[in-house]
């Protein structure tokens, strides 16, 4: 998009029909949504090889093209709009509704495929779509050398994850305790690595002490260490992982989960820098940057009586809040083609690079495995790729067999009250049911309407609905 005062969206149209699409273009080009100060600017060609002409010479955001052109093909200017820059969305017009064609269309690279004659609530929702797809990709640039470096796997351009980064170099710059929240997947402990990376310990060791992977009766030996003869079993004396941070940053993962004793012990390392090993009578000296993680409301845990206040306040003295993917939609093509390099490399396949089509899949998936599962969706993708880019195919199949996701949203669902956690089942079917019927009659809403069983009538409000986000 041209950055402007005004944001101008410029749709190249290709078609040699005698203005007629041009016309209908015009009618759906008021009804387009839009933000207060973006304006659409419709360029029209008669032929593919005037549209390449227009393409060397201007910035263009989408091409709409005829498939059957004088001269060049549509399917053939398609292919050189590819070669030149895969961001452009292409959406592919025809009379002929024929599965040849719309399948050699989708596998050069279109981004929709439509036949006439046209229904202006469905075009509209397309051309929408393909709007917001080509902004993500065009506005958000990959982030500068330095700052890749600066935060290795750390990838994104939203507001969000750029508050992030400025709260990790805060953090970094001052010693003092930090609290990162966020929900399981969302990078937490990427995030504790870019703050020690930043940090004056950088040189000292980066120590990860998971406090869900210890038994209750193990854990304050782990932690504290023991020496020789503190019980049986204990033939030695064993380092503890928090002196074993000596000099370097501690990083305390899902510190909610700490039992209650033991926190105690840690608030005391914390408030005066010494710790005692387990059977010892002697106190060690602890120098180290504390940095601790949560994916549970600690402040309910305080009032349960679970965690405690003192250790909470203390803890929290720089809170790190991290959203969740889904609230971060702008970074998602990012972060898939951040994975796409590393798997292709990894694999030592040619893959390098996503699809719009499945950039738009992937925008409109909630993510309930945020990160995380977006990166084990990426690599099954690379894995079982078998074209130089990931397919809408390949990440349909992923997305719709993900049951491990599926699982994580049904438990977001039952931590809310009945009636809004039926609110949000109701609004998932739907979307995801109307969508389907729209997908499998290219987005013909009559046909879709029909196999749901529903009126056409209540099958646009419910579209209008559930889908006003992808519209």
């Amino acid at each position: 998009m041209n950055s402007t005062a005004q944001k101008v969206f410029t749709i190249l149209l290709v078609d040699d029909n005698g203005g007629d699409v041009e016309m209908f273009l015009r009618t759906v080009e008021e009804e387009l949504p839009r933000e207060e100060d973006e304006q659409v600017d419709l360029v029209i060609a008669a032929r593919a090889e005037g549209a390449l002409a227009i393409l060397d010479e201007r910035r263009v955001d989408l091409v709409i093209t005829d498939v059957r052109l004088p001269g060049m093909s549509g399917i053939e200017l398609l292919r050189r709009i590819q070669a030149r820059d895969r961001r452009i969305p292409v959406i592919i017009i025809s009379w002929v509704n024929t599965v040849d064609t719309a399948v050699e269309a989708m596998r050069c690279g279109a981004f929709d495929y439509v036949t006439k004659p046209f229904e202006k609530l469905d075009l509209t929702a397309r051309i929408h779509r393909a709007m917001r797809i080509s902004e993500i990709l065009f506005r958000y640039e990959p982030p500068q050398q330095s700052e890749s470096v600066q935060f290795k796997e750390l990838v994104g351009v939203s507001p969000a994850f750029r508050n992030v980064t400025a709260l990790i170099a805060a953090a970094a710059r001052v010693q003092s305790t930090t609290l990162i929240i966020g929900e399981t997947g969302t990078g937490k402990e990427l995030i504790a690595r870019a703050i020690h990376d930043l940090s004056a310990e950088r040189s000292g060791p980066f120590q990860v002490v998971d406090c869900t992977t210890f038994s209750e009766g193990t854990v304050e030996s782990e932690l504290f260490g023991h020496v020789r003869g503190a019980f049986t079993g204990a033939v030695g004396d064993k380092l503890g992982l928090i002196e074993g941070g000596t000099g370097g940053t501690l990083f305390l993962d899902e510190i909610g989960d700490l039992p209650l004793p033991l926190q105690a012990k840690l608030l005391r390392v914390l408030e005066e820098g010494e710790m005692r090993a387990v059977g010892s009578v002697q106190m060690k000296k602890v120098s180290a940057r504390f940095i601790a993680a949560t994916n549970q409301e600690l402040t309910e845990k305080v009032k349960r009586n679970e965690f405690r206040k003192d250790l909470f306040f203390r803890l929290n003295v720089m809170a790190i809040k991290v959203p969740p993917l889904r609230e971060r939609t702008e970074d998602i093509p990012l972060l898939a083609r951040h994975f796409i390099d590393r798997y292709s490399k990894e694999f030592s396949k040619y893959v390098k690079d996503l699809h719009p089509s499945a950039a738009t899949e992937l925008v409109a998936y909630p993510w309930p495995g945020n990160v995380r599962e977006l990166r084990n969706v990426m690599e099954r993708a690379v894995m079982l790729a078998k074209g130089d880019r990931i397919s809408p195919h390949d990440v349909i199949g992923l997305l719709q067999f993900n049951d491990h996701a599926r699982r994580n949203a049904a438990d977001d669902y039952l931590t809310l009250p009945y009636a809004k956690a039926k609110e949000k089942v109701v609004e998932e079917f739907s979307r995801r049911y109307i969508k389907n019927k729209l997908d499998l009659h290219q987005g013909n809403v009559t046909h879709a309407a029909q196999e749901a069983g529903l009126p056409r009538p209540y099958f646009h409000e419910i579209m209008r609905r559930y889908l006003k986000d992808e519209r």
